[in-house]
């Protein structure tokens, strides 16, 4: 068995798969909590556990519901290729818009109404002017760490980079709305709470 989503390629692997007589199922793609519940309820349907599934949707997103704060910090997520000189600001879609909000957080991209991943322009972060970013540990790594981060034109002019307000999260945990995704949501809303409390 080999479980796909839409965006799985190339086309000519997955046919060569399905011809030498592999199952191949394509499971919904999950860009917020909300889609973790579609996501995992095929996957169990296509291994035979669709009871165990909808049981376990549940377990994942018990307590996640919308965590406040008492005071909403405002993140900016910051995909970074430090070697590629790629650096792009999240916007509505890009996933880490519904993780920021469950958290209890504002999506500065999400509220400016930018596109899921929208090129990063120096004016344009300064003018949103977040109080924390929201990075993954490869990207962080490839800008030579916070302060490789906190050094890049408009990030240094932010109060997130004043108070050093950065929180890293595994590249493969962040966007992969699985397992672990309730346990993200609240280690986020603690992370939000301590720099707020800074």
């Amino acid at each position: 068995l080999v479980l796909i989503d839409i965006s799985s390629g190339p086309q000519e692997s997955i046919d060569a798969i399905v011809n030498a007589g592999i199952k191949v199922v394509e499971v919904p793609e999950a860009w917020t909590i909300a889609d973790i519940g579609p996501k995992v309820s095929a996957i169990g349907g296509a291994v035979g556990a669709p009871v165990q599934a909808v049981e376990y949707v549940s377990t994942l997103t018990s307590g996640t519901q919308q965590l406040s704060l008492p005071s909403t910090p405002k993140v900016a997520f910051i995909y970074l290729r430090g070697t590629s000189a790629i650096y792009l600001l999240g916007g509505v879609g890009s996933g880490a818009d519904s993780m920021i909000s469950e958290a209890g957080g504002i999506d500065v991209g999400a509220q400016a109404q930018l596109g899921a991943f929208t090129p990063l322009s120096a004016e344009g972060l300064i003018q949103l002017d977040p109080d924390v970013l929201l990075v993954m540990t490869n990207g962080l790594e490839s800008v030579g760490g916070i302060d490789g981060l906190l050094q890049l034109p408009g990030v240094a002019q932010t109060k997130a980079a004043a108070s050093r307000s950065v929180i890293a999260v595994d590249d493969t945990l962040l966007l992969s709305f699985g397992p672990r995704t309730g346990e993200l949501v609240l280690a986020l809303n603690q992370a939000f709470s301590e720099l707020n409390a800074q």
